[in-house]
C-alpha cells in the first residue's frame, strides 16, 4: 500500500482523499529527528509545513512526489528534487484571495493606525481623536514588489480603492491596464504603501535591506505578506523608532517562530503576526484537497 507522509497539520478534506488509497502518517510539529523515522518507507509527502533538507530526503528511497501545501519552496532543495527525479506540485491559486485580502486588511490598519488608536484607548483612555489623524488609501500610491497571482489580486483589490498601482517586477513586462512598472528605487522613492509579494529565492534574499528601506517616504508603511529572510526585519524596527517610516506589517519572519521579538519593545505602528495570511478555513481545505489530489493523481488512483 501506498505510504503518504503530511507534515503539518492539514484539514480532514484532504486527509480523507489520502485515505482512500494510501496509508497515511502524520506529523503535525515535524522535526529533522521525528521525519527521520517516517520518511523511509513514504512513497509521498504532502509537504506543509518544515523544512526537507537533501540530506534529510536522502533518507527516502521510495519519495515519487512531493506536493506543497502552498506555493513557497524556499524550505525545499530543488536541485536535489531534480537529481532524484522526484515530481513537485503546489497549490499555485489557493491561496490568492485569502492573501490578497489579508493585504489590504493591513493596509487599512495601518493607514487608517487602527492598532495605535487602540492601544492608545484601551491603555490610557487616549481621546484626542486629531492626533491619530490617518490616510484614506484612495490617491495613495501602492507600489508592489513582485506581480505574481497574490500581487495581481492585491492590485484589483487596491485598484477599487482608487490607489495608483507601480510594480517591480525584473523578470517580466507588463501589459497589465492600470498599472506602471518601475525600477525598485522608484518605487521605494514614490510609494505610499510597499507590499512584498515576491518569492524567497537566491535573488530576492535580503532585498529590502537597510540602505533600500531608507529610501521609503517618511510617510510610507511596509508590508511582508511573502517569506521572511526578503525584508531585513531590524532594519524596520529602527526605522519605525527613528520615525524613518510611518509603520510596517509583518506576516513572515526570517526565523520562524521569532523569538528574538520578545526581547524587543514593539512599537504600536509595528504589527507582528504569525504567518496567517493564508490561514482562511477555505483556502485550507482547498490547498488541502489540490495537494492530496495531485498525489492521487501521480499513482493514478
Amino acid at each position: 500500500m501506498i505510504h503518504v507522509l503530511v507534515t503539518g497539520k492539514i484539514s480532514h478534506e484532504g486527509l480523507d482523499i489520502l485515505k482512500e488509497f494510501a496509508r497515511v502518517t502524520v506529523v503535525e510539529n515535524p522535526s529533522f529527528e521525528e521525519l527521520a523515522q517516517v520518511i523511509p518507507t513514504a512513497d509521498a509527502i504532502l509537504h506543509k509545513i518544515g523544512k526537507l533538507p537533501a540530506k534529510l530526503l536522502e533518507l527516502g528511497p521510495k519519495i515519487q512526489i512531493i506536493a506543497r501545501h502552498g506555493v513557497g519552496l524556499d524550505d525545499l532543495d530543488l536541485p536535489y528534487l531534480e537529481s532524484r527525479g522526484i515530481k513537485l506540485t503546489t497549490t499555485h491559486d489557493a491561496n490568492s484571495n485569502a492573501v490578497a485580502e489579508f493585504t489590504i486588511a493591513l493596509m487599512l490598519v495601518l493607514k487608517r493606525r487602527i492598532m495605535e488608536a487602540h492601544h492608545k484607548l484601551v491603555t490610557t483612555g487616549f481621546w484626542q481623536r486629531e492626533l491619530l489623524m490617518g490616510d484614506e488609501l484612495r490617491g495613495q500610491t501602492l507600489g508592489l514588489i513582485g506581480f505574481g497571482r497574490i500581487g495581481t489580486k492585491v492590485a484589483e483589490m487596491a485598484h477599487v480603492f482608487g490607489m495608483k498601482i507601480v510594480v517591480y517586477e525584473p523578470f517580466k513586462k507588463l501589459t497589465h491596464p492600470f498599472v506602471s512598472q518601475v525600477g525598485l528605487a522608484d518605487l521605494l522613492l514614490q510609494s505610499d504603501v510597499v507590499s512584498v509579494h515576491c518569492p524567497l529565492t537566491a535573488e530576492t534574499k535580503g532585498l529590502l535591506d537597510r540602505n533600500k528601506l531608507s529610501l521609503m517616504k517618511k510617510n510610507a508603511v511596509l508590508i511582508n505578506t511573502a517569506r521572511g529572510g526578503i525584508v531585513d526585519e531590524n532594519a524596520v524596527l529602527d526605522l519605525i523608532r527613528n520615525k524613518e517610516i510611518a509603520g510596517a506589517a509583518l506576516d513572515t519572519f526570517s526565523v520562524e517562530p521569532p523569538h528574538y521579538l520578545k526581547e524587543q519593545q514593539i512599537p504600536d505602528n509595528l504589527i507582528l503576526t504569525p504567518h496567517i495570511a493564508a490561514m482562511t478555513q477555505a483556502t485550507q481545505v482547498t490547498m488541502a484537497a489540490m495537494a492530496a489530489g495531485e498525489i492521487k493523481k501521480h499513482f493514478g488512483m
